[in-house]
């Protein structure tokens, strides 16, 4: 497994609760609450939680958290965090969401993350595909997706309250092709 989530210098690895300081600062980061419908700072004690849930199966969760760093065989820079949620084995597909830390944004981090995650999704898993949606005016990660393979097929229109209107909602699939 190992090798499907490590590629040269970047690696994602599974959650650990010394990632939990890490994690307080990157979820309580209100500029990337507009992509999670967070409305409200997230304790350390929810943040633990969730670390453990992750930390089990994801066939008995439907989720798995993954941290992304950079990984140089020494020490570790945290870039960001990925999170498959959704999976379902009987239909073979999971949805991905994805932060990378402001400082390490548009430098290829979040490509070369989604493509290992998509990977392992479709090798391990065995998913048919994978999921994703960003508002509308979140023009970085819409072409994003698209320059990942991912094909627009869903738009909810005025779904979600952001920037002081109603924003439409895209979904994005990519198929195990």
């Amino acid at each position: 497994m190992a090798h499907l989530l490590e590629h040269e210098d970047l690696r994602l690895r599974a959650l650990s609760l010394e990632d939990l300081p890490q994690l307080e600062t990157w979820e309580n980061d209100t500029e990337g609450w507009l992509s999670s419908n967070t409305i409200n700072p997230l304790s350390k004690d929810f943040l633990q939680g969730y670390i453990t849930t992750s930390s089990q199966h994801i066939l008995e969760t439907g989720t798995m958290g993954l941290m992304m760093e950079l990984w140089d065989g020494s020490i570790p820079t945290p870039l960001g965090h990925l999170v498959l949620y959704g999976y379902t084995p009987l239909h073979c597909r999971v949805g991905l969401g994805i932060y990378i830390a402001p400082e390490h944004r548009r430098m290829g981090y979040a490509s070369r993350g989604i493509r290992l995650v998509c990977r392992y999704a479709f090798e391990r898993l065995r998913c048919q595909q994978i999921y994703a949606e960003s508002l509308a005016y979140n023009t970085p990660s819409l072409g994003l997706l698209l320059s990942l393979g991912f094909r627009h097929t869903a738009t909810l229109a005025r779904w979600q309250w952001a920037r002081g209107d109603y924003q439409d909602l895209y979904y994005y699939q990519k198929w195990n092709e």
